[in-house]
């Protein structure tokens, strides 16, 4: 895949993010915890990255998505997957 650009990234992720929530995209941001603060579980939570991993051709570390805790934190793994 070619370059991507930050801001395409955070909002395929957003937007993915707020529709498994059931949130108004406006509505979440980057410091969001998933589950804490957008009420996600982690059924929901997986769905959410299989489907920017799957929508940026990535393949992720199992043990890594276990550590992520916000919509940051996913941000911050794509852009390294990516980059």
């Amino acid at each position: 895949m070619g370059t991507v650009s930050h801001a395409d990234l955070k909002e395929d992720l957003i937007f993915i993010i707020a529709k498994l929530a059931e949130q108004d995209r406006d509505s979440v941001s980057l410091e969001h915890r998933i589950r804490e603060d957008l009420g996600m579980d982690s059924l929901k939570s997986m769905e959410a990255i299989s489907r920017i991993t799957e929508l940026y051709d990535v393949d992720p570390d199992l043990d890594e998505l276990a550590e992520l805790k916000t919509v940051g934190d996913i941000f911050e793994y794509m852009l390294k997957q990516v980059g």
